[in-house]
């Protein structure tokens, strides 16, 4: 008894031969090319990178060359920024300095102990304030323009006793410095 096989039965299955054919060459031969182009464009982009970051240093030795002061004119301003002792006394005159200019009035400030974080030392104040929105606003411009780093970490705003639009505003600010010079002073007078 011979099975006969119709020419609808060849062309099925030559179909599916073409069909495995194809997913083997997909996956022998198309998939690993594709592997190996996206490595090689990893490797583009990280050389672009490598490039940029070689031409931005050769930008800077070059405009160090043109004015080799900048870079001791940028270390002075960072030294006045952050100084190396705490100068607790001219952190609340410098504060009290920007709210009386900006209107604002300066009730209350309590700083924590130094800590230290990446080389530099901290020290976190809370300080309180009366006055209207505007004199916010401009207290933090003036806040930017201290010859001294100050660094606003929350804002808690509310109602004054008298009602808007007097505000009664409590803000916590971080001082930096490089050393621990002072910082005796501050021990002594919180019992530490």
């Amino acid at each position: 008894m011979r099975i006969r096989v119709g020419a609808g039965i060849w062309l099925l299955v030559g179909a599916l031969i073409c069909i495995i054919i194809l997913v083997l060459a997909l996956f022998l031969i198309v998939f690993p090319q594709r592997n190996k182009t996206n490595e090689v464009e990893a490797d583009i982009k990280d050389t672009e990178t490598s490039i940029q970051l070689e031409q931005n240093r050769l930008s800077q030795m070059k405009q160090f060359d043109k004015d080799p002061e900048q870079f001791t004119r940028q270390i002075d301003v960072l030294q006045e920024r952050i100084p190396e002792n705490v100068e607790l006394a001219d952190i609340i005159q410098q504060i009290d300095h920007a709210a009386e200019e900006a209107g604002l009035d300066f009730f209350s400030i309590v700083p924590s102990l130094p800590v230290s974080a990446q080389g530099f030392y901290v020290v976190t104040s809370e300080a309180t304030f009366y006055g209207r929105y505007f004199n916010l606003v401009e207290f933090f411009n003036h806040i930017e323009r201290l010859p001294r780093s100050v660094k606003i970490m929350t804002l808690d705003i509310e109602a004054a006793e008298g009602g808007l639009p007097y505000l009664l505003i409590r803000i916590t600010f971080k001082t930096y410095f490089t050393t621990t010079q002072g910082i005796e002073g501050l021990m002594q007078s919180t019992g530490g």
